[in-house]
Order: C-alpha cells, then structure tokens, then sequence
C-alpha cells in the first residue's frame, strides 16, 4: 500500500481540546501522525504536523481536514512532501542568544546564522524583564545545524559580532 507524506499547518484561537481534535481526525482516516511541534502563544494555538496516509485514505483525510474550519481551525495541507537530505549537515546543536531587546535583533541574529551557512531548525523567542535593571532582555533558544567546516567557535564568533550585549551559550 502506498503512503503520502503531508505537512499539516493549523492555526486557531487556543482551547482544551485543539490537538485531540486533530489526532481523531487523523486517526480516523488511517494517517500516522509523525512528527510536529505545536505552541501555545498571544492565546492563539499554532502548529506543523507531519502526517502519513494510504493514497486510498487522502481525499476522506483532506476533506475532514478542510471541515475543521467549522470548529475554528485554519489548516492548510501541504503534499508531495519530500523529506530531503540534511547531505551538508555535520553536527546539531543547542545555543541560547541572550542581548537587550531591541527592533531588528531576530533579522540580525538570522543574518548572521545565513551568512556561515547555519541551518536553522527550531527557534523559540521571549523577551523577559532584565532584573533590577527595567529593560527587556531578548532570549532566543535555537537548534542549528553546522555546516561542513564551520565549527561552534565559528559560530559564537558570528554571533558575537552582531553587537557587544549579545551572549552566545552552547548548550551541546
């Protein structure tokens, strides 16, 4: 029996119930719920969800998938996946980006990544108040991946220059 891969993206505003919903509806018609990475943020639900179905269960998929809208899901469906291959990847990690919140420092730090060739995989943001100082400090979480040749001392050393309040912690 073949199988399609597809790639789920929801949105709606955040309730109880969000993410049973979505696995009875897959469930249902025969999909594998893979993978997915599914957040809470601004009292809005938001997710990517990587599914596989039988090509005979699809269209029944896809349609229960379109009638969502009527419980307040926005999804789109996104086939012909292809799973490419991570061939230039050498190594994965952790790092945290710490600096005072300002417009602009997401496009500094993303600018820097792309020009040594970091793949971004998972990014998560906050701003949080800087204690007993009454600014905002910008936090960023982020797994990349390295490019062959590029070490993580490359890698601080690119994010370092970004500008003298950004702290680069390799978690590895």
């Amino acid at each position: 029996m073949n199988s399609e891969k597809l790639v789920i993206t929801l949105f709606a505003e955040d309730r109880p119930g969000i993410v049973r919903l979505l696995s009875d509806t897959i469930l249902e018609h025969s999909g594998n719920w893979l993978e997915s990475s599914l957040s809470r943020l601004c009292g809005q639900f938001a997710g990517i969800i990587h599914v596989g179905v039988s090509e005979s269960q699809r269209a029944q998929l896809l349609a229960a998938l379109d009638a969502l809208s009527a419980d307040g899901l926005n999804v789109t469906v996104h086939s012909g996946v292809k799973e490419l291959p991570d061939s230039n990847a050498e190594t994965a990690i952790e790092l945290i980006v710490e600096a005072n919140d300002r417009p602009g420092i997401v496009e500094e730090i993303s600018s820097a990544l792309a020009e040594i060739n970091v793949n971004v995989e998972q990014m998560e943001t906050s701003c949080e108040s800087a204690s007993m100082a009454g600014y905002q400090i910008f936090i960023a979480s982020l797994w990349v991946s390295l490019p062959n040749g590029c070490t993580t001392q490359n890698l601080e050393q690119a994010l370092e220059d970004v500008s003298d309040d950004l702290i680069v912690s390799i978690v590895a």
